[in-house]
């Protein structure tokens, strides 16, 4: 999509298509607190449009219809261009980049195969003291789904690798938190086409970031692509041979603690209040960062104090002395491996399951990467495929395939659906640990099969969380 507006005007209607998207959500709720008039429409209705309902935003449901007397129609990357649409047109990121171009903030962009919301969302509480904008895909505590307008001069924004929808924005600041496979449809197996997208985010544009943060593992994928291109900006490499170095101190069920040194000085220790070194990389990145825009240490330390996860990370939906219910969007053999250590670490001595439907319709998975990440779980329920199985998508018996490699390789396994009893999972004494991990299309199963795991193995009085 192109942005064909004047740059310094900004539009006073517009028209989200796909409102309830994680990815529109915020670009629609930066929208609403820049005083623009906002519609939106979205086939299925969720909790997002729920809420934009509440804030008087009208939402046409079951249908992707706007009003005639719009501006602007914005959408993601994933939705053709509406060529038959008489009005501008935007996709979410160049939308969010026009608008935080005429509020003249600085954009720190986080971007990364995996994991990029919540440690953006991290990214934002690090930076509290400069009271920072954001654009973020997730239910982040205290945002307006994912969305916040505020009269710091940057901006936290979630960089969207999917179709390089990233290259519509110009960030100052770029964390590269991560590079696995994912998106095969659009990026082919393996990383190197992220690799080669990354690379021409980094270095081509009007004003290419002037400062890279990154792990010492994307470092080593990137390093030859920025070099070859030669007009990447700063780069700071976190751990291996990078300069700086992480020491993780302590780990325990509230949170993980970490020494962060800089060419073997002392650069302050520092605690993520939630479980999982997976958290870790994310705050160093963060930190590094926020250290380079002059913020001082207790003022970093009392922001990433304040970070909560965001909704579906970790989500606790049921706990009593019997049961812990939790909900995950975890849907990668690496995401459901760092979920696993993550309970693992907050629930040391109870038995885990893992309810993983990882099937999305635009990939097909590698099942042959999945018995490892899952080995750690205790025991495996595998949800069905279901209305995932289209052509060029998931396979139907994917489900029934993944089940006897789990069983192969030691991992007791069951292909279950929503109406069958729940098979045994043996918590006895420990307590039981029971977790969905899967994509936000999944949340009504997740929510039958929560339902059914309170009723059925749950203790008499029941204490429900947030």
């Amino acid at each position: 999509m192109t942005n064909t507006l004047p740059s310094t005007q900004l539009p006073t209607a517009v028209h989200f298509s796909g409102l309830g998207g994680k990815g529109i959500a915020p670009a629609a709720s930066l929208a609403l607190a820049a005083g623009m008039r906002v519609t939106g429409d979205d086939l299925v209705p969720n909790h997002r449009t729920d809420i934009f309902t509440a804030h008087g935003v009208p939402v046409a449901l079951g249908v992707n219809r706007m009003p005639r007397d719009v501006d602007l129609l914005v959408s993601s990357a994933a939705v053709p261009v509406n060529t038959a649409a008489p009005i501008h047109q935007m996709g979410r990121l160049e939308f969010v980049q026009h608008l935080f171009s005429e509020r003249r903030k600085r954009i720190l962009a986080v971007a990364g195969s995996l994991g990029k919301s919540t440690a953006a969302a991290m990214v934002h509480r690090i930076l509290s003291r400069v009271a920072p904008s954001a654009y973020i895909g997730a239910d982040v505590p205290g945002l307006l789904c994912g969305g916040e307008l505020t009269t710091g001069e940057w901006a936290v924004v979630e960089a969207c690798e999917y179709r390089s929808a990233y290259r519509a924005l110009t960030p100052e600041i770029v964390i590269a938190l991560n590079m696995v496979q994912n998106h095969e449809d659009d990026l082919g197996a393996g990383t190197a086409g992220f690799e080669r997208s990354m690379t021409r985010f980094l270095t081509e544009g009007p004003t290419p970031p002037g400062l890279i943060v990154m792990p010492s593992e994307v470092a080593g994928l990137m390093s030859p692509h920025l070099t070859a291109a030669g007009t990447a900006g700063q780069i700071e490499v976190i751990g291996a041979d990078g300069p700086w170095q992480v020491h993780v101190l302590r780990q325990d069920t509230k949170d993980s603690t970490f020494r962060l040194t800089h060419g073997g000085r002392d650069a302050g220790t520092w605690t993520v209040p939630a479980p999982g070194p997976h958290l870790i990389p994310g705050a160093a990145c963060g930190i590094v960062s926020a250290l380079h825009l002059g913020l001082q240490t207790s003022d970093i330390a009392a922001g990433l104090a304040d970070f909560r996860l965001p909704g579906r990370r970790m989500s606790v939906v049921h706990s009593d002395e019997r049961l812990v219910v939790v909900d995950d969007n975890a849907r990668q053999p690496d995401q459901v491996r760092a979920l696993i250590q993550a309970l693992r670490q907050a629930h040391p001595d109870r038995t885990l399951v893992i309810a993983v439907a990882p099937w999305g319709r635009r990939n097909k998975r590698d099942l042959t990467a999945w018995p490892e990440s899952l080995s750690g779980a205790d025991a495996v329920w595998v949800l069905p495929v279901g209305d995932n199985a289209t052509p060029g998508g998931e396979d139907p018996d994917a489900d029934v395939r993944l089940t006897e490699m789990l069983r192969r390789s030691g991992t007791v396994a069951h292909a279950i659906r929503n109406d069958m009893d729940l098979p045994s999972t043996g918590g006895g004494a420990r307590g039981l640990v029971i977790a969905t991990a899967g994509y936000d299309a999944n949340a009504a199963e997740f929510a039958t099969l929560h339902r059914q795991a309170i009723n059925t193995l749950g203790s008499p009085a029941q204490e429900v969380g947030e």
